[in-house]
């Protein structure tokens, strides 16, 4: 807290506050909180103080040189400023430093681009296949050419579906978490797996390769699960996730893992969805190792010939509360309103999608999109980029386009929070989050709460 002595007051007593551009205030029945897109931080405010925080933080000037304890405390949390800084610049400079700071080198990387499923809204042409020696030596080479310049390394496995050549995975895995504790580096890996090659023996050499997360896609119940994600021969493929899933809870000697459950939502998955978050909730809530994630279905322009009726994700939220009552914890979405929390990982300048065949992109959804292709990864560990594609991918929208300039979300996603969107639009669009700033703010554990 800040402390208010004599010299303090004197050194600020002509100071004039002002509340900060960043704030956004969401009010409940019983509570108020309030959040600041460039700390990411949240407060709750009960009772009287309620009313009092509301009076203060939109007022346009306040006079520093009265005694507060609110407004003491408002200025120590950055919810008040100085009226004299400029939070655009401030906020150009936090990005500055972030990337300044930020010595991670990311990679997905694809050990197959084919997949044992065929989703009906996949936007993926299943053209490649599995990874070649070439490419595979090419990813090591360049990782032990380059990886001296980074702190971390970060491998998150993808595809198509990667565990149908989970050959390529051991192999990358070994040299790759070699290579990393030779130098020094810290290793972390992640798969995104439709689960149904995730056996138990599967996923225990797993995480002897450091693949501690894990995202697993189930899109209601076994009827429209079976409907949507049907297996690359017809088969249905819900039942086997799942038994993989419970196998995978029965190893209570096993810790350290997440394991995401997300669902896609659509029109056509509306009607079961309290009902499969009963499911999920009787046989995962009470292991924390398992949490909850939905998303709408987006048209991704895909070949698939399902007819699928697309939803806003503000019509996730009865989902989310339904959850929430059955005990799953949405908290982890906090990281979406931190600074930089909402950029999306294609406009990171050390971020790096590894295709099969060797070909280097932005972006895990545009495979077909020319832009997307950036360059190349050769046997050698040379990695051949196209500067005029890459920049298009790292150059946000947060300094020119008047919309961030005066977004009270800026810090959080920069203007880059689907720069495929803008390489193809033609614009700069907002995260989901933005646009249901307060539901997320409410969805989300508070940092604090104060006490008047």
């Amino acid at each position: 807290m800040f402390d208010r002595d004599t010299t303090q007051i004197n050194k600020v007593k002509n100071l004039t506050l002002k509340p900060s551009r960043f704030n956004v205030i969401s009010r409940g029945t019983e509570d108020v909180k309030l959040y600041n897109s460039f700390t990411g931080k949240i407060v709750k405010f009960t009772g009287e103080d309620t009313d009092d925080l509301l009076h203060t933080i939109r007022t346009k000037e306040i006079n520093y040189s009265e005694t507060n304890r609110l407004v003491d405390f408002l200025v120590d949390e950055k919810f008040l400023i100085n009226s004299e800084i400029d939070e655009f610049r401030k906020a150009t400079a936090q990005k500055v430093r972030k990337l300044s700071e930020d010595r991670t080198l990311n990679l997905i990387i694809m050990p197959n681009e084919d997949c044992n499923f065929r989703c009906v809204y996949c936007y993926e042409d299943f053209e490649k296949s599995e990874m070649k020696e070439k490419t595979i030596n090419g990813l090591i080479n360049y990782v032990k050419h380059n990886i001296r310049k980074y702190e971390a390394l970060v491998v998150s496995w993808f595809g198509g579906e990667p565990l149908i050549s989970f050959n390529v995975i051991q192999k990358l895995s070994k040299e790759l978490m070699e290579i990393c504790e030779n130098e020094g580096v810290e290793y972390v890996a992640g798969i995104t797996t439709n689960g149904y090659k995730l056996t138990t023996e599967v996923f225990r050499e797993l995480l002897d390769y450091k693949v501690l997360g894990y995202q697993i896609t189930l899109d209601g119940t076994k009827e429209t699960h079976d409907q949507f994600r049907v297996g690359k021969n017809g088969e249905e493929t819900f039942d086997t996730i799942v038994e993989n899933m419970k196998n995978i809870r029965d190893m209570d000697e096993v810790r350290g893992f997440q394991i995401m459950i997300r669902s896609n939502i659509s029109e056509g998955t509306f009607p079961v969805m309290h009902e499969f978050i009963d499911f999920i909730s009787e046989e995962f809530v009470d292991d924390p190792r398992f949490k909850m994630h939905f998303v709408s279905v987006k048209n991704l322009k895909g070949d698939q010939s399902g007819d699928i009726h697309l939803c806003d994700t503000k019509e996730l939220f009865p989902f989310y509360n339904h959850a929430e009552k059955k005990g799953f914890d949405f908290s982890f979405y906090k990281q979406t309103l931190q600074p930089g929390g909402s950029e999306c990982y294609a406009a990171l300048p050390d971020s790096f999608v590894i295709g099969s065949d060797g070909m280097v992109y932005k972006c895990t959804v545009a495979f077909n999109n020319p832009l997307n292709h950036v360059g190349n990864i050769l046997e050698n560990g040379e990695m051949e980029i196209y500067e005029e594609r890459l920049a298009l991918w790292l150059s946000g929208g947060a300094n020119e386009d008047s919309a961030c300039t005066s977004c009270y979300f800026r810090p959080s996603c920069q203007g880059n929070a689907c720069p495929l969107e803008r390489i193809e639009a033609n614009k700069t669009p907002c995260p989901p989050i933005k646009r249901n700033i307060k539901r997320y703010i409410d969805l989300v554990e508070e940092d604090l709460v104060y006490e008047g």
